[in-house]
């Protein structure tokens, strides 16, 4: 009779639900471990509650591996050395001082010739007429003493050996310190050129005229005397060529200012 009244006992369906009163399920997320519930009905029980278990399973490989570990740093590169960075430059040695050139021969030829003249009109006219000879390539330049202006030239036209009969140029400078009167002559019958040049003060610059010597002059002494003030002593007819009698001041001369020496009206002085 037993056995037939444990058999008419209809075990309760198990409910898939869980108790109330079992714990709540905690998830481990990162952890590596999650937590789950297991529910068993006991053996034996006609309780409706059933038991709950609670079971950790460890997973092997967990969901975020080291999710919160910075990147390691990476070493920065190495600094370049100075060597590295800056290129050695090594001294270079001192230039050699340039040789000057080799004399140029047409100028010691001219010079020689020069020389020559020299010689010559000193024989003449003493010492000191002639106080320097230089030369410009080919062409000897001499220059005379003030004083002996008309006579050395008057030598260097008569001279059979000079002969020096053709003005090719008349002209002059003002060098601050003096007026340099400079001509350019030629010989027509020896085919040969001489630069013969003269120096005079500038506060009072006077020359022996060479209209006597060389009437083409003339009018090459008038314009250095108008733009320059150079007075030529013998000179047959010693006044303005270009500008106006009454003109204040000397165009050429090198402290002229046009606008303190122009006359306010032309032909009138101030």
């Amino acid at each position: 009779m037993a056995d037939d009244k444990r058999e008419d006992i209809v075990q309760p369906e198990q409910s898939q639900e869980p108790s109330k009163d079992a714990p709540a399920k905690e998830s481990n997320q990162g952890t590596g471990t999650d937590d789950v519930a297991v529910t068993t009905p006991p053996t034996g029980s006609t309780s409706e509650t059933p038991v709950t278990k609670s079971a950790t399973i460890t997973s092997d490989t967990p969901k975020e591996k080291h999710a919160a570990e910075p990147a390691p740093a990476t070493s920065p590169p190495a600094e370049k050395s100075e060597s590295a960075a800056k290129p050695v430059v090594k001294a270079t040695p001192a230039k050699a001082a340039k040789a000057p050139p080799p004399p140029d021969p047409r100028v010691e030829q001219a010079i020689k010739q020069g020389e020559g003249m020299k010689e010559a009109i000193e024989k003449k006219l003493g010492a000191g007429t002639v106080e320097e000879v230089t030369a410009s390539k080919t062409i000897p330049i001499l220059r005379i003493a003030a004083q002996k202006w008309r006579e050395a030239m008057m030598f260097l036209r008569d001279d059979p050996d000079q002969q020096f009969d053709y003005v090719e140029l008349f002209s002059g400078t003002d060098y601050k310190d003096y007026i340099e009167v400079v001509m350019y002559v030629h010989s027509m019958t020896h085919g040969t050129y001489i630069s013969v040049k003269t120096r005079t003060p500038r506060d009072m610059p006077v020359l022996p005229s060479l209209t006597p010597v060389y009437s083409g002059v003339n009018w090459e002494e008038r314009e250095v005397f108008d733009l320059l003030g150079v007075t030529f002593e013998g000179h047959p007819d010693l006044r303005r060529i270009m500008m106006w009698e009454g003109w204040d001041g000397y165009p050429l001369r090198k402290d002229y200012s046009e606008f303190q020496n122009m006359p306010q009206r032309g032909g009138e002085p101030r």
